[in-house]
This record gives structure tokens, sequence and C-alpha cells, in this order.
């Protein structure tokens, strides 16, 4: 064995390593991608449950303030019938 052929096992031997190296860099990075992933999933899976929370919040609020209006609308007819009454009693000479 001469000197070139050394270097040339040498050579193919830290090609190897490197090859091993890769490999397993490569391995980690895809556990790690998995595990990413899975939060990534978990955050959106989080996400859509926090929207349709809001959603329903938005829909329960659209209604309130609904039966807020029907129920101020009520109060003002109501008020404008008793001041009618009061009006048609006072034309009565009910109230003086």
């Amino acid at each position: 064995m001469n000197a070139s052929d050394i270097i040339c096992i040498i050579c193919v031997i830290i090609y190897g390593v490197l090859i091993l190296a890769g490999i397993t860099s490569n391995i980690k990075n895809q556990k790690s991608n998995q595990q990413v992933m899975k939060e990534i999933h978990k955050s959106n899976d989080l996400f859509d449950s926090l929207l349709k929370e809001v959603q329903a919040n938005e829909d329960l609020t659209e209604a309130v303030q609904h039966k807020a209006t029907a129920q101020d609308n009520f109060m003002w007819e109501s008020i404008v019938i008793l001041a009618k009454r009061i009006r048609n009693l006072e034309d009565n000479n009910y109230v003086k």
C-alpha cells in the first residue's frame, strides 16, 4: 500500500462518516418536523374552537341586541299609549 491508497481509503471512510452524519441529521429533522406539525395541528384545532366560540358569542350578542331593541320599542310604545291616555283624561277634565 502506498500513500495514495491510504489517502483514498481515508477519503472513503470520511465520505462514509459524512453520509451517516447526513442520514442521522435528516432523521432528527424529520422527527422534529413531525413534532412541529403536531403542535401546528393542535394550534389550528384550538384556533378553530376559539373561532367557533367567538362566532357563537357574536350570534348571542346580536340576539341580545335584537331583544333589547324589541324591549326598547315596546317601552316607547307603552309610554306613547300612556301619554295619549293622560291627554285624553285631561281633555275629559278628569285630571285638573
